[in-house]
């Protein structure tokens, strides 16, 4: 049930993302338009465009994690056996799990701080900062969420014997191309 919701929150979070990209593009092609044709580029674009990237960065986190589509290095790995491999990748989601939650305690205590002040940036809008930073938050709590809910999985699948490795990104591009 738990990695029902999760999965399901995992699925709002990389909608958003994907909004985010899609105005973030129309951000930029309407202020470019704007600044060569009429000299009146959109104000604060590129506050927009950092808060913007913040939310395409960091929601989907948790999804790709999910997937197992983030960047494995896995060139002292490969030659090993299936039940090492997957002691190593546990290992490395328990390291994650205490290096993002150390940030996302960092991360929140900003956004708490930015929340309580009303921190805002210079300049013609005065736009709060506090939204950007929940988004970095939230995505970094969601990625740490699901990060735990791999580790207990691994630890369960090697008690029992049915947990496997991550496939190489070798084995997955031969598997597209046949």
């Amino acid at each position: 049930m738990i990695v029902k919701i999760l999965v399901w929150i995992e699925r709002i979070s990389v909608a958003i993302s994907v909004a985010a990209l899609v105005t973030l593009v129309l951000l930029v092609c309407v202020s470019v338009i704007g600044r060569y044709l009429f000299a009146a580029p959109i104000p604060d674009d590129l506050v927009f465009s950092e808060f913007l990237m913040v939310f395409i960065v960091f929601l989907p986190l948790a999804s790709v994690q999910a997937a197992r589509e983030h960047v494995f290095v896995t060139i002292f790995t490969e030659w090993m056996p299936n039940h090492r491999k997957v002691a190593f990748e546990t290992f490395g989601v328990i390291v994650g799990i205490i290096a993002f939650t150390i940030v996302g305690t960092a991360v929140y205590t900003d956004f708490r701080e930015s929340l309580a002040f009303n921190s805002y940036v210079d300049g013609p809008l005065e736009l709060v900062e506090w939204p950007a930073k929940f988004a970095v938050f939230f995505g970094i709590a969601l990625f740490t969420v699901r990060l735990l809910v791999d580790a207990v999985q691994s630890v369960i699948g090697i008690m029992k014997g049915t947990a496997t490795a991550t496939r190489s990104e070798e084995d997955r591009v031969l598997d597209a191309e046949i």
